[in-house]
């Protein structure tokens, strides 16, 4: 029988979630040394389990190959044929169990981590029952989709002390690392602006064996995804919290629907946001998933430089205000090629080789999930901002 309506609730009640009791296994992680022929040890191993196994699954379990020391051990979703067809994605030799119910995930005392990769609205009660479970959490953004939900995410890791890291993965990027360096680096003075922008065309159309027949694409709900800022413009604002180092205060957001050409929808297909920060920077964020080929580059502006990162390049242009003397200090303007190592582009491998150490109990979460919340102060704001006709003070949002 093919399951007509994937809505929140039924898909944590067809995992197992409800109604039953979630067995709490004891101690820290440890890793699983690993012996060759000789009986030497050469890696050390956790295993981990893939909850979700959607578009989003595939670009995680390429990365994951990359990342011996992280097994994935389990493939888990409630259509059964995804998980065959991710399983073929997997190089490392590993022969996945394939586990529909959630909980019998979360009760294999093996299972070291959790890979959460499921829509939006179903990120809370997933991360928060694999902690109570005893299990570490990589999450995919957002974190959730309300400052309250990863108030109470972030207060299970704290008690029941679960590694939680989240999938900004531009923090691993080695092309946004050096955007960061030179930022702190170089003379550009106080960040005072910022100019962001996302394009790209329609969500993907779901492949037709990918979901049960009149499954609704959980992408096209303001409910289930949170819209087009949620969904794209969550990355860049990450960075651009990096970049400005400060808390953000207050948020006014226009979005909705624009674009009628597109399949129907209620989530918002447009937005633009201004979000102003402690230090007194300002966010410019614009976004939409109806334009075919544009691309922007992200600009940030100082007291005394600009700073504009797109197609492989970091250009810094420096200069004064209108009206006022260059400084002599000032450099000539400089143009960097950003030739990140990471075979990604954008830190997908990289931030599950971090992961690797914060198992290892050698580093803390990184993005962690106080650097999430950030972000989703700012998505949630705008949306409520949009929806309400007013500017959100931050401290509303909890």
């Amino acid at each position: 029988m093919k399951e007509k309506n994937f809505t929140r609730r039924n898909f944590i009640t067809a995992s197992g979630l409800v109604g039953g009791g979630l067995i709490l296994s004891g101690g820290e992680s440890m890793a699983k040394r690993l012996f060759n022929g000789k009986g030497e040890a050469f890696a050390s191993k956790f295993k981990v389990a893939i909850i979700g196994c959607g578009n989003r699954s595939k670009a995680l379990i390429t990365a994951l190959n990359s990342v011996p020391e992280l097994e994935m051990s389990v493939l888990c979703d409630i259509v059964p044929h995804k998980m065959g067809q991710r399983a073929q994605l997997i190089k490392t030799g590993v022969k996945p169990k394939f586990i529909a119910n959630m909980k019998e995930v979360f009760d294999m005392s093996e299972i070291d981590a959790i890979v959460i990769v499921t829509p939006n609205d179903t990120h809370t009660e997933i991360a928060i029952a694999a902690m109570e479970a005893g299990k570490h959490v990589f999450c995919e953004k957002p974190l959730a989709l309300t400052v309250s939900e990863c108030n109470d995410i972030i207060g299970v890791s704290e008690r029941t002390r679960r590694y939680l890291q989240i999938g900004h993965q531009r923090r691993h990027s080695g092309e946004y690392k050096t955007l960061i360096e030179n930022v702190r680096t170089k003379p550009v003075g106080k960040i005072l602006q910022s100019s962001l922008y996302d394009f790209r065309g329609d969500w993907r159309v779901p492949d037709t064996d990918e979901y049960p027949e009149d499954t609704p694409y959980w992408r096209l709900s303001q409910k289930r995804s949170g819209g087009v800022v949620y969904e794209m413009g969550a990355h860049i604002i990450d960075v651009n919290n990096w970049v400005f180092d400060s808390e953000p205060v207050s948020v006014v957001s226009l979005q909705g629907v624009n674009n009628f050409s597109l399949r129907k929808r209620d989530s918002s297909d447009h937005s633009g946001a201004l979000a102003y920060y402690a230090n007194g920077a300002l966010m410019n964020y614009g976004g939409n998933v109806y334009n075919y080929g544009s691309t922007a580059l992200d600009t940030f502006f100082a007291v005394n430089g600009t700073l504009q990162m797109g197609g492989g390049v970091l250009n810094i242009r420096y200069g004064s205000a209108p009206g006022f003397p260059r400084p002599k200090d000032l450099p000539e303007p400089e143009k960097i090629a950003l030739n990140a190592n990471n075979r990604e582009g954008d830190g997908v491998v990289e931030q599950f080789r971090y992961f690797v150490n914060v198992l290892e109990g050698k580093a803390k979460p990184y993005p962690d999930g106080y650097m999430a919340r950030r972000v989703v102060q700012i998505m949630e704001g705008s949306v409520r901002s949009a929806l309400e006709k007013r500017v959100i003070d931050v401290k509303e949002l909890g």
